[in-house]
C-alpha cells in the first residue's frame, strides 16, 4: 500500500486529461478511452490500406496482421508470391502453459486468414484457402515455423469491400464495462447466431437465466484456477508490456492502455509498483465486472477442438463475429479461461472436469474452443501494438 507519508499524490481532471503529481513530479497522460495510442508500434493500423500496397499480395498480409490473436502474440509469419501466400505458425511465440496445444495460436491464425480473405476481392484476387490437416496434439515442438495454411490467388477484377472488410481498422478488443441495459441490434444478433461459419463450426449464445449464470461462473472459476497455477499465470504475465519503450521494442503483448482500466487505476498502475498478487486479484475482480455488464456471452464450438483445420475455421468465425459487431456498434471481448483450463488439465493429466463442465453448454456433438462476451460499449477501445510487415514476411515464395 502507498501511505500519505510515503508519497504525495494529487489527482485532477482537466479537459479530459488526467494530471498526476507524485513525489514532486508531474506526469500527463490522455484519459483512458480517449486519444488513440501513438508511436510506430501502432502505425500498421494506418498503413494497412496504403495505396502503395493496393492490388498486391502484401495488401492481404497488411490486413491479416490486424486480426485478433491470443495475448497479442501475433504468432504468424507469411511467405508470399504473386500466386499464393503461405501462412505459418510461429511456434516460438507460444503462450506456454496458457496454450498447451497452440490451439489459441491457430485460432489467431484463422482470424488473420479471415481478414486476408475479406480484402482479397477488393485487391483484385480470388482467394482459395487450403488449411493443413492434422491434430494440434502432434505439434510437440515449440520453436521454428510450421505451415498452417495457404491462400491460392488468382487475378480478377476488383470488387468493393463489404461491411466486414471496412470494419477491419476499427476492430479492437473492448475490455471496458458495457451497458447491459441496451440491447444489441437484432441484425447483428441474427448474424452472430451462425456467423456464416459452415457446418463444422457452431455458435452458442447465452443471455439470461440459469445457463448464462452458469457460464459466467465458469469463466470466473477458471480465472481463479489460472491465477492459482503459478506456471500458467507466469506464462501469461511475461507478455505484458508496461512502458512505452517496451511497446516500441516488442510491438506485441497486452498493454495497460488496452486493459479496460479506469483512468485513475491506469495512472496508478503506470506510476506505482503493484505486486503480482494484487494484479492477479484485480484480473479476477475485473472479469466478474466485465461479465456482469455484458448483454450476451457465447461459445464457438467445433467437432474436435484439436483439429488444426477446424481450429482455423473457428478463428475465422470469431473474426467475422467481431467485425460484424464493429459494423453494428457492438463491443466484444474473448473470455477463454475455461477452455484454457481444458487444455491445461489434459496436458498435465489432471482429469477432465473442465471439459465436462464446458460440455454442458455445447452438448456431446460439439466442443467449445472459444468463448466471449458482447454488449453495447460505454467507452471506445484503443488499438493494440502490431509488428511491422518486414518482421512477419519471410522470403518470397518460389
Amino acid at each position: 500500500m502507498i501511505s500519505s507519508t510515503d508519497r504525495r499524490s494529487v489527482l485532477a481532471w482537466s479537459g479530459g486529461t488526467l494530471l498526476l503529481i507524485a513525489s514532486g513530479g508531474m506526469l500527463r497522460a490522455a484519459a483512458v478511452g480517449g486519444l488513440p495510442p501513438d508511436g510506430d508500434a501502432y502505425s500498421p493500423w494506418q498503413y494497412w490500406n496504403a495505396p502503395s500496397l493496393k492490388g498486391t499480395p502484401l495488401a492481404l498480409v497488411a490486413a491479416g496482421v490486424l486480426a485478433a490473436n491470443p495475448h497479442d502474440t501475433q504468432p504468424w509469419l507469411f511467405r508470399i508470391s504473386d500466386a499464393a501466400i503461405d501462412i505459418f505458425a510461429d511456434l516460438s511465440r507460444n503462450l506456454g502453459a496458457m496454450d498447451c496445444y497452440v490451439r489459441e495460436m491457430h485460432l489467431g491464425l484463422g482470424c488473420a486468414i479471415e481478414n486476408m480473405l475479406l480484402v482479397a476481392a477488393p485487391n483484385g484476387y480470388a482467394a482459395t484457402l487450403d488449411a493443413e490437416p492434422g491434430s494440434l496434439t502432434a505439434l510437440a515442438a515449440r520453436d521454428g515455423m510450421v505451415n498452417a495454411a495457404t491462400l491460392r490467388l488468382e487475378r480478377q477484377s476488383p470488387n468493393p469491400p463489404d461491411a466486414l472488410a471496412r470494419a477491419i481498422p476499427d476492430r479492437h478488443t473492448n475490455r471496458y464495462p458495457y451497458d447491459r441495459k441496451r440491447a444489441v441490434p437484432q441484425q447483428w444478433r441474427d448474424f452472430a447466431a451462425h456467423a456464416d461459419a459452415g457446418d463444422d463450426v457452431r455458435v452458442f449464445l447465452f443471455e439470461d437465466g440459469a445457463e448464462r449464470d452458469e457460464f459466467d461462473k465458469a469463466v470466473v472459476d477458471a480465472t481463479l484456477s489460472i491465477v492459482a497455477d503459478t506456471t500458467m499465470i507466469a506464462d501469461s504475465d511475461r507478455w505484458l508490456r508496461m512502458s512505452r519503450s517496451e511497446i516500441e521494442q516488442h510491438r506485441d503483448g497486452p498493454t495497460l492502455e488496452a486493459a479496460g482500466l479506469s483512468a485513475v487505476t491506469y495512472m496508478f498502475a503506470k506510476v506505482f509498483p503493484v505486486s503480482p498478487e494484487t494484479a492477479h486479484q484485480a484480473w479476477v475482480d475485473q472479469t466478474r465486472a466485465q461479465l456482469a455488464t455484458a448483454r450476451l456471452t457465447g461459445v464457438i464450438a467445433v467437432r474436435d477442438r484439436y483439429d488444426r483445420a477446424g481450429t482455423i475455421a473457428a478463428g475465422r468465425a470469431w473474426q467475422r463475429l467481431h467485425l460484424g459487431a464493429i459494423a453494428h456498434g457492438v463491443a466484444m471481448q474473448p473470455v477463454n479461461q475455461p477452455i484454457e483450463m481444458i487444455d491445461r488439465e489434459r496436458a498435465t493429466g489432471r482429469g477432465d472436469a473442465w471439459r465436462r463442465r464446458m460440455a454442458q453448454f455445447t452438448g456431446g456433438d460439439w466442443q467449445a474452443t472459444f468463448s466471449f462476451r458482447a454488449g453495447m460499449p460505454t467507452t471506445d477501445a484503443p488499438a493494440s501494438p502490431r509488428r511491422a510487415l518486414k518482421d512477419v514476411v519471410t522470403q518470397q515464395r518460389s
